[in-house]
């Protein structure tokens, strides 16, 4: 209802004379002009503001006063530009210039338009209690359910408005937009071709590893018949959480009519590789429209346009995305970010990998799930091997509970088979440091040199290049990643990683964290420098993982001669210290990472930023410039990684930016810190190709297996 007043009343100030003298004016593009915008890319005549007449109507219409008419007007007046903070649109509606335009409005348009009303008795009673005089910490989470509620409002505005603007424009085509946003298949039948894939993978050898992952999955399909609300899902590496999960979200969705499934996880690298893993089951029955795959580096082959079209507002039945663009999304304030927001309700949300949420956004993210999962018919799968405990209750040293999930959520795998499975998956044996003193390259170099297949993990791009030297001087087969390689590099190195392993090559692999989390590599031995507990446990998912060996792999611990980055060296303390107390620690136990991430959780606060006193009081726009998954700035580099890098600078030079130039730039992005951004911009090895496109001009820069060289000679600038 709500919605349906805000679509009626947006465009009012449209039936001012001055807006239709515009329209007139300039034809059919008025449509798609307006003040309000924000968009400086487009060169365009701006028509009168027309959005403020109907924000101010909802006021004149159902009070000043009355929370109805605050939250249609901020929908909007937002639709073009934004939402605003309360006290700036405030600011805004009493302009005399627009409550003349009112007035002008008002006067011209239909009866049927201006009659319309709200009925207070279809709204929750939380909303209801929001204009009582009361005070407590339950008034501030009611305001906060209200901040969501403008939110999922104003995107079912903005995604109705951009598709009815669509459809007028494109109803001369035959075969336009239209037709590439449908014909997705019902979530049904994802179910079936699922459960008949899964059926097929039953007649392979029983092997210990198999099935457990049998268990596993009888458990998520028992699971998915309860009612929605939030399930958690710990499972140790190998377990086989990516499908079970799957498993779980659509029996669970076709159970409760719920119209979609959302897997977000936390990193591009296992972005790509989920993807490949559904696309592997899906493609054969349902060809090229299997998921929506949206991300920054979604590879051109898969870029079609009704994955292009489906990322703009998520109305397809399986989403793969990035924990970043979804959480994000939930906290902007611009239509293209927010249009999407509608569809999560009534779905299914997997967030896998779920440990690695940033611990200082934990009470603003967990808060709007939770509101997810009362309002909206959301249900939440938070899958990982390394499971924190993330419902309601106080913590540390904190006076008040965290404002986290509530009641907790429910774990899918019974508690009297937690120990046994992990246990049963247990495939290696842990080999912590002696004593407190560093390993330096050389030494550690040695040691690697001695393996044919071993994965070393270190804490810093810097170190991954230092410790590949030493190690490539001593032996064959040695590999080096890193994230200041782009991903279609990265990809094409994994694959040679996995042949070798596979082909028992020699394989000796230095990499930063990014290969450690779900990254599908399988070593008999693996070095990881001092860490977190969590990043512990991921890198050890890298040994042995499939269970192959004749007995454990090993995991091989030592105290790297650097520090980790940032706030990562807090969650290496924790570590140390429990492990000081506990010198056998258990790397398997659940009962571990609970205790690990309660001390982690506790020592600091989990709403550094301040988000949800911004949201209280509804400031979206502050929100949205303050919620950052990822704190460092860093700008993207194109590389020129072989011929279709070489080709995708040259065709955006030479052509100008596109939608299609600029998707087929991504797989040779480099995100670059400031500092060492401008080091090769001072040495004239960027050029700026359009707007923040840049692009690496000298081809000497990005070497074959390092990548990005951040150390460049200067000389390099003068032999472009």
């Amino acid at each position: 209802m709500l919605a349906g007043l805000a679509g009626l009343w947006h465009d009012l100030g449209k039936y001012a004379p001055d807006w239709q003298q515009f329209l007139l004016a300039v034809g059919q593009d008025a449509s798609a002009t307006d003040a309000d915008s924000q968009n400086g890319g487009e060169k365009r005549t701006r028509g009168p503001d027309h959005s403020s007449a109907g924000a101010s109507h909802s006021f004149v219409k159902l009070g000043k006063k009355d929370r109805a008419a605050q939250l249609i007007a901020f929908a909007i007046a937002g639709h073009h530009a934004g939402l605003d903070d309360w006290q700036a649109l405030r600011t805004r509606l009493v302009k005399p210039d627009l409550l003349a335009r009112l007035d002008a409005a008002t006067n011209a348009a239909p009866d049927a338009v201006l009659r319309a009303e709200s009925d207070s008795s279809l709204f929750p009673e939380w909303f209801m209690s929001l204009s009582k005089p009361t005070a407590g910490s339950s008034v501030v989470s009611v305001k906060r359910s209200f901040e969501l509620l403008v939110r999922m409002t104003f995107s079912a505005l903005t995604d109705a408005d951009f598709l009815d603007t669509e459809a007028f424009a494109e109803q001369a085509r035959p075969e336009g937009r239209a037709e590439a946003r449908s014909g997705w298949q019902p979530l049904c039948r994802y179910e079936q071709i699922l459960k008949e894939y899964l059926e097929g993978l039953a007649t392979l050898p029983e092997t210990p590893v198999l099935l457990q992952r049998r268990h596993v999955l009888a458990w998520c399909l028992s699971a998915a018949t309860g009612a929605r609300g939030a399930y958690s899902l710990t499972v140790p590496t190998g377990g086989g959480k990516t499908l079970s999960s799957l498993a779980f979200a659509l029996r669970h969705a076709s159970i409760h009519g719920q119209s979609r499934v959302i897997v977000a996880l936390p990193f591009l690298s296992i972005v790509d590789q989920t993807a490949d893993v559904f696309r592997k089951v899906f493609s054969p029955f349902l060809g090229g429209r299997v998921l929506v795959e949206h991300h920054s580096n979604v590879q051109p082959k898969v870029d079609t346009d009704a994955n292009r079209l489906a990322s703009e507002n998520w109305d397809a039945p399986l989403i793969v995305t990035t924990q970043v663009q979804l959480l994000e999304s939930l906290f902007a304030n611009r239509s293209g970010d927010c249009r999407k927001l509608h569809n999560l309700a009534n779905s299914v949300i997997v967030l896998d990998e779920v440990q690695s949420l940033p611990a200082g956004l934990l009470d603003p993210i967990l808060d709007v799930l939770q509101e997810l999962r009362s309002w909206y018919g959301t249900t939440l799968l938070l899958t990982t091997a390394t499971q924190p405990s993330l419902h309601r209750r106080l913590i540390g040293g904190w006076p008040e509970p965290k404002p986290w999930l509530d009641p907790p959520p429910t774990e899918i795998v019974p508690a009297e088979e937690l120990p046994g499975l992990f246990a049963s998956l247990d495939r290696i044996r842990i080999e912590w440091p002696a004593g407190e003193d560093p390993v330096e390259w050389p030494a550690l170099a040695e040691r690697i040199a001695e393996h044919e297949q071993v994965l070393a993990i270190v804490h810093r791009r810097d170190d991954a290049r230092g410790l590949w030297k030493e190690v490539e001087a001593k032996a064959r087969g040695t590999i080096h990643l890193s994230a200041l390689m782009c991903p279609a590099h990265r990809r094409e190195v994994l694959a040679d990683i996995r042949r070798r392993l596979e082909e028992k090559d020699a394989c000796r692999v230095v990499s930063t964290q990014l290969v450690e989390a779900g990254v599908d590599v399988d070593f008999p031995v693996v070095f990881r420098a001092m860490a977190g507990l969590e990043a512990l446990a991921q890198s050890a998912g890298r040994c042995n993982r499939e269970g192959r060996l004749s007995s454990p792999g090993r995991f091989i611990v030592y105290n790297a001669p650097t520090r980790p980055p940032g706030l990562l060296r807090h969650h290496r303390d924790i570590a140390k210290l429990m492990l000081a107390v506990s010198p056998g620690l258990s790397l398997t136990a659940p009962e571990t990472f609970r205790n690990y991430f309660d001390r982690l959780y506790g020592g600091q606060s989990t709403d550094t930023k301040g988000i949800q006193a911004l949201r209280q009081d509804l400031k979206f726009k502050e929100t949205a410039a303050t919620f950052r998954m990822i704190d460092e700035l860093t700008t993207t580099v194109f590389v020129p990684w072989g011929d279709p890098g070489r080709k995708a600078i040259e065709r955006f030079r030479f052509a100008g930016p596109s939608r299609d130039r600029f998707r087929a730039l991504q797989p040779f992005g480099v995100s670059v810190y400031s500092r060492a951004f401008h080091e090769l911009e001072d040495l004239g090895l960027l050029e700026l190709l359009h707007d923040t496109v840049w692009c690496l001009v000298a081809e000497s820069s990005y070497h074959s297996t390092f990548g990005l060289d951040l150390e460049p000679e200067e000389f390099q600038a003068l032999v472009i």
